[in-house]
């Protein structure tokens, strides 16, 4: 039984590739001229969510989400979730409407087609090696907030090798949400890890099945300062982690 478990989850990974791959060999056109301007940027952001949502819906993953009148409606914040799947990316795109920009590792510079979503200039990528680039990418990420823009942020940084465990949050989001007296919005992937798990073709869960998602209240930094961020950051991982902690 073991081994047909493990033969159907190589099969579903290969297919959901080959569809990933082909749908987005043959959106890059489009993309490509709409991320060769910033004034379309809106524009790529809609085709981003379609496309998202048709990555989810052919991989059978189908979203319950709690607590999406959490949401502010205007203004600029910080999402804040947990990172356990790659099914995370495609769900923030499918859940929230309004036009936000997504802060990323620099590692994506090196994934074929995928890095023009970041090297295009619509999203911010973070090199954390270097510290004149890091400056660079915090003052652009300054710069879409003071625009009114809500940026996305993985605060463990990559996928947590212990999924559904939170992996160490870096500081980065909080400091710049204090920076910028801009709410945090927590978000739990509570059940991503079962759906496509991090590990590579022969390791790691892999199914279509059910996300579920929460997002908590926002939370205010109106006031807080930089002796707040250890604090703010804690808080942050408890209110992420307590569903975790059930499911």
């Amino acid at each position: 039984m073991r081994y047909i478990v493990l033969s159907l989850q190589i099969i579903y990974k290969i297919y959901y590739f080959i569809f990933f791959s082909l749908s987005l060999t043959i959106l890059f056109p489009f993309f490509y001229f709409l991320l060769s301007d910033s004034r379309r940027f809106p524009k790529a952001f809609i085709l981003m969510r379609l496309h998202a949502f048709s990555l989810l819906l052919f991989a059978g993953v189908f979203m319950k989400i709690k607590g999406i009148s959490n949401i502010p409606k205007n203004g600029a914040y910080i999402i804040c979730p947990n990172h356990s799947s790659f099914f995370d990316t495609f769900c923030l795109y499918s859940i929230f409407s309004r036009y936000f920009v997504f802060i990323g590792k620099k590692e994506i510079e090196k994934w074929p087609l995928f890095h023009i979503f970041y090297t295009s200039g619509m999203n911010i990528l973070v090199d954390r090696q270097n510290p004149v680039k890091s400056i660079n990418a915090l003052r652009k990420m300054c710069t879409e907030i003071d625009k009114g823009h809500p940026l996305a942020i993985f605060p463990e940084g990559t996928i947590s090798k212990e999924a559904p465990k939170l992996g160490p949050f870096k500081s980065g989001a909080f400091a710049i949400a204090i920076q910028k007296q801009v709410p945090i919005l927590p978000v739990t992937f509570v059940t991503n890890y079962k759906l496509l798990e991090r590990g590579g073709i022969w390791k790691g869960r892999a199914r279509p099945g059910i996300a579920e998602i929460i997002i908590h209240k926002p939370i205010n930094t109106v006031g807080l300062n930089k002796k707040s961020i250890n604090k703010l950051q804690m808080d942050v991982m408890a209110i992420i982690d307590a569903p975790l902690l059930v499911s």
